[in-house]
């Protein structure tokens, strides 16, 4: 099977890898269309065998699908005005892919729902989300885990010196204050003081046009916090991101209940540092409003307060997480849904 993967966007990349590592043992020949500030990154994947700069048209994308003969397209962004495109013209090829934010199926959505329609089966990365679908979407909504990399990819994350008496903490993802809870973290480690050898870990780029890091800066300095927490202005390249998690003892998410986006979190997408801690079979340190997910069960340690966090984070429990037959081969999943985009 060739299949063609689309990527929009400079987002959802580390989703796109972890598909390519389950293709790769389905023995599908995996062609990658992304944008051109990519093409490195997937040149570099044994696992890729061809990259097409995204073009300016769907059409032209389209065009290039069937000269180069793929028997199908992976959307792993399954949203917005050039996936639509895509799924409009490409008729006669069988089209799949991912929905990242559900809310546009469970509201009605004219370019989520166009998209939909168009596609045989389509992924969702959390077990609730699926659970939450209307009826209609769930029949043909497969949960995908994602906690894999290409084996090339691993090959070229670098080793990064870590001073033996540091702990290191990894608070993924962008640096925006809507997103992630860091006034509590803040607050509650201006109370109850860190251990001189904890580092929390920004791994997003601090300099983004979005970041909100000046406004922590200035909230850590107020508090004499700075050194506690390592930054990284313009960001890391994708084997240095992975670097610095493969060193971390824990993934904090910081999503907590009366944050702009805990709404969309706790019922219909899933944060990166999710997928992230999956990959590197770290603990979750997650909000206990998440608590009745098996999945998420699976991976986390919970706490109900900031200052929880902090006693959780001072003594790990040695909980045995990732025990469940999910985290084993989502390659499985991905079969059972070509099989079903076959029929």
């Amino acid at each position: 099977m060739r299949l063609l993967c689309v990527e929009t966007s400079s987002n959802h990349h580390e989703t796109l890898l972890s598909f390519i590592s389950y293709a790769q043992a389905q023995e599908i020949s995996v062609f990658v269309a992304a944008p051109s500030n990519l093409q490195g990154l997937y040149e570099s994947l044994r696992e890729v065998e061809g990259f097409l700069a995204l073009p300016s048209t769907p059409s032209a994308l389209v065009t290039w699908a069937k000269a180069h003969h793929m028997d199908a397209i992976f959307h792993n962004t399954a949203y917005g005005r050039f996936a639509l495109g895509i799924a409009l013209e490409a008729r006669g090829i069988p089209q799949f892919g991912i929905i990242h934010d559900t809310a546009k199926l469970s509201r009605l959505s004219y370019t989520g729902w166009r998209i939909a329609a168009r596609m045989k089966v389509f992924f969702v990365l959390r077990e609730k989300l699926r659970h939450n679908l209307p009826f209609f979407w769930r029949k043909k909504a497969y949960t995908l885990y994602l906690h894999s990399l290409p084996p090339s990819f691993w090959e070229q994350i670098p080793s990064i010196p870590k001073p033996p008496q540091q702990r290191w903490f990894a608070i993924p993802g962008r640096i925006e204050r809507k997103r992630r809870a860091y006034d509590d973290l803040i607050e509650a480690l201006a109370i109850h003081r860190p251990p001189p050898e904890w580092r929390f870990l920004l791994l997003g780029p601090a300099h983004a046009s979005y970041s909100d890091w000046k406004t922590i800066k200035t909230q850590l300095l107020r508090y004499n916090l700075l050194e506690y927490f390592l930054y990284f202005p313009e960001g890391l390249s994708f084997p240095e991101y992975h670097a610095y998690l493969r060193l971390c003892e824990a993934i904090l998410p910081l999503i907590h209940p009366g944050m702009p986006y805990f709404p969309k979190y706790l019922s219909y997408q899933i944060t990166g540092g999710f997928s992230l801690a999956f990959i590197h079979r770290k603990p979750l340190l997650l909000h206990s409003a998440f608590a009745e997910e098996e999945d998420l069960r699976d991976a986390s340690i919970f706490y109900s307060t900031p200052q929880e966090l902090l006693s959780h984070l001072r003594d790990l429990p040695q909980s045995h997480l990732y025990s469940k037959p999910f985290w084993n081969d989502e390659s499985k999943t991905l079969g059972e849904a070509l099989r079903h985009l076959r029929r």
